[in-house]
C-alpha cells in the first residue's frame, strides 16, 4: 500500500466497519455497558473476547450517542451516509442501524481491522444483494464467499459476516478471518492487554481508544503521515471522549520511554495546540486545552464545542481526499 494513501485507507476501513447493521435500532445501551454484546448462538457475549489479542490498538464507539446528538448528530449522519458502500438496497442506513462498534487494529497484511458491530440485521436482504451482483450505491459489487463455515460478504477488501440477527463481525478480510478462526478453534477469551481493556471500558465514554506501540511499533507509514515530533518514541496512547457542555471533552495520555522524552514531547504537543488560533479562522475553536507531564506520561485534556465539531465534519471530505 502506498504510504501517501495509508491514513485515508485506514480511516475509510474503520468507517466502513461501522456500516453493516441493516434494520432500525431500538435505542442505545446504558452508559458504561462498553464491550458487552447480546448473546449469540455460540454463547459468547463479550466483544473483546472475540477480538484477537495482538492488537496495535483497540477501541469502542457508542454510535447511538454520536448519531443521537442534538447538535451535530444530523451532520455526522450525512457524512457517514456519503461514504457508505451499501445503502437502502440492503435495507441499511448507518445513522439508524448501528448501535455500537468495538474494534481492533492489527498488522497481518499491512493494516487490518476487525470489529464487533451491534445492531440488527436482515440476512435475507443481504443475500439478495450479493446474489443479484448488482452495483450497490457505492458502485461496487457485494461478493459472498465462505470461510470457517460462515458466509462472508466483501467489497474492496472490506466486509462483514453475520453472527446473529443482532451482531456482525466486520473489517478487512484478514481481520474477519482471524476472528472466525478463534471461534472455530474455540479460542474465544480475553487476550487483549488488561490496561488497554481498562481504558476502552471506561464507564460513560462515548468513544475510547488504547494503542500499544511497545509490542507493536507504530507502522513507518503512519509515522511519515503524521509529521509531528511527539509521535517519535511513542510507546502507548490512551484516549477517552465524552459529551459535556454542548461539546466533546477528550482526555488522554501518551507514554514515552522516560521522563525526559515525555517532557520534550509535551513541548511539541503545546506547540500543536498553539496552532488552534489558526483553526479558529476556519470556525474550529477549542474551549480549553491542558497539557502536563506525569513521569513518562504526557497527559492532555481538550474540549471542543458543538459548532466546531460540525465544522470538522464539513471538512472531513477534504481529509479523505474526496
Amino acid at each position: 500500500m502506498k504510504s501517501s494513501r495509508w491514513l485515508s485507507n485506514v480511516l475509510l476501513a474503520l468507517l466502513s466497519v461501522a456500516l453493516v447493521a441493516t434494520t432500525p435500532a431500538c435505542g442505545g445501551g446504558k452508559e458504561g455497558e462498553g464491550a458487552k454484546v447480546p448473546e449469540v448462538e455460540t454463547g459468547m457475549n463479550d466483544a473483546f473476547a472475540l477480538l484477537p489479542g495482538n492488537a496495535i490498538a483497540v477501541g469502542t464507539v457508542d454510535a447511538r450517542a454520536f448519531f443521537g446528538s442534538q447538535t451535530f448528530g444530523a451532520d455526522l449522519a450525512k457524512l457517514v451516509e456519503k461514504y457508505m458502500p451499501i445503502g437502502q438496497e440492503a435495507g441499511f442506513q448507518a445513522s439508524r442501524d448501528v448501535d455500537r462498534v468495538t474494534f481492533g487494529s492489527y498488522s497481518y497484511q499491512g493494516v487490518d481491522v476487525a470489529a464487533v458491530v451491534i445492531g440488527r440485521f436482515d440476512e435475507a436482504k443481504i443475500k439478495q444483494v450479493a446474489a443479484s451482483h448488482a452495483p450497490t450505491k457505492g458502485g461496487g459489487t457485494l461478493v459472498a464467499s465462505q470461510y470457517a463455515g460462515r458466509d462472508v460478504y466483501t467489497m474492496n477488501n472490506v466486509g462483514f459476516t453475520l453472527m446473529s440477527d443482532k451482531m456482525a463481525i466486520a473489517g478487512t478480510e484478514s481481520g474477519i478471518r482471524r476472528v472466525l478462526e478463534r471461534i472455530q478453534d474455540k479460542r474465544v477469551k480475553r487476550d487483549i492487554t488488561p490496561w488497554m481493556l481498562q481504558t476502552v471500558e471506561t464507564p460513560g465514554a462515548a468513544v475510547a481508544l488504547a494503542g500499544d506501540f511497545t509490542t507493536n511499533p507504530l507502522p513507518a507509514e503512519a509515522a511519515r503521515q503524521i509529521p509531528m515530533p511527539f509521535i517519535q518514541n511513542l510507546k502507548a496512547v490512551r484516549t477517552v471522549g465524552s459529551f459535556k457542555d454542548q461539546g466533546v471533552q477528550l482526555a488522554g495520555s501518551m507514554t514515552y520511554p522516560d521522563a525526559a522524552s515525555a517532557d520534550t514531547a509535551s513541548q511539541s504537543v503545546k506547540q500543536v495546540l498553539g496552532l488552534s488560533k489558526w483553526l479558529a479562522l476556519l470556525g474550529i475553536k477549542l474551549q480549553s486545552a491542558d497539557v502536563k507531564v506525569e513521569k513518562s506520561d504526557v497527559q492532555v485534556q481538550v474540549a471542543v464545542d458543538d459548532q466546531s465539531l460540525r465544522q470538522l465534519l464539513a471538512s472531513a471530505p477534504q481529509w479523505l481526499g474526496q
